[in-house]
């Protein structure tokens, strides 16, 4: 009797434990409900996270690859316009420190003038054009331009080659000697236009001889027409240097007071420059 009082208490203790039956403070017994499984995600939950991250990562690449073209297209239109400012730069000086030097020709024959310069090349736009000119208003005043125009250069003005005539060739002083080098700080410059670069090149000595290279550099790229204008000392506008009217040997001397470049470029349009010849 004893034994079996025994095995019922420990078959009570038993399932009191496996239920797990705990007292809470009303006094009742209450059976604790089973810990459930740990869960993972779904195979559709998944998916929509990928597919998510798709289009975030989409979406972050197309802002990412159109900063990297601005970027890049603001850098090229920098890059053009340090290129062009730095050639206006340098045909703004040299035709402003043009000296009254003429030269001989490559035969020793006779003399070139200190200035020969054509009307230019191609042909100007008709639409208004800009002014940014950097002498007085009087002379503003008097430099309307004749847009519409044509100018061919091949007047059998000097050239650099044999197929191609120079548009400008001048004298100018100003020539920076700090190798202090045996020669002189005048400088003879000439400008041609091959195919739609413009050309700047010079010699080291003024008076040349046949078989004498040039140093040559690239000015502008991507031009599209040029044009030259002079102005006489009668305030008159002249389409080549030196007019005709004007004989030897004042023709050799003789500079204009002020030149007027109109340039044209392919992407960047056109620039004008009014420049005053100084002395």
């Amino acid at each position: 009797m004893k034994n079996a009082h025994t095995v019922k208490n420990a078959h009570s203790l038993k399932d009191a434990h496996a239920n797990k039956i705990v007292k809470r403070g009303t006094g009742r017994l209450t059976r604790r409900p089973p810990r459930a499984a740990p869960r993972g995600f779904t195979l559709i939950e998944l998916v929509v996270a990928l597919l998510i991250l798709g289009i975030m990562s989409a979406l972050g690449y197309g802002t990412y690859r159109a900063a990297r073209i601005s970027a890049e297209r603001t850098e090229e239109s920098l890059k053009r316009s340090r290129e062009i400012e730095f050639g206006m730069r340098v045909m703004v000086q040299d035709f402003a420190e043009m000296a009254p030097r003429p030269v001989r020709d490559p035969l020793g024959q006779s003399r070139l003038p200190a200035l020969r310069g054509t009307g230019g090349i191609g042909t100007i736009s008709t639409s208004k054009l800009g002014s940014a000119s950097s002498s007085s208003s009087s002379l503003l005043a008097s430099s309307s331009a004749s847009p519409g125009m044509s100018f061919n250069s091949n007047s059998g003005f000097g050239s650099n080659s044999t197929s191609v005539a120079s548009l400008v060739d001048l004298t100018r002083v100003g020539w920076s000697n700090t190798a202090g080098q045996q020669r002189s700080t005048l400088q003879r410059v000439s400008y041609t236009l091959v195919d739609d670069v413009l050309k700047r090149s010079y010699t080291t000595s003024l008076d040349t001889v046949l078989g004498t290279t040039p140093v040559s550099q690239d000015l502008f790229t991507g031009v599209k027409a040029i044009q030259l204008r002079y102005l006489d000392g009668n305030q008159t506008w002249q389409s080549v240097w030196p007019p005709a009217a004007l004989q030897q040997p004042d023709s050799w001397w003789t500079r204009p007071t002020a030149v007027e470049v109109i340039i044209e470029f392919k992407d960047w349009g056109r620039i004008r420059r009014l420049i005053e010849v100084a002395g």
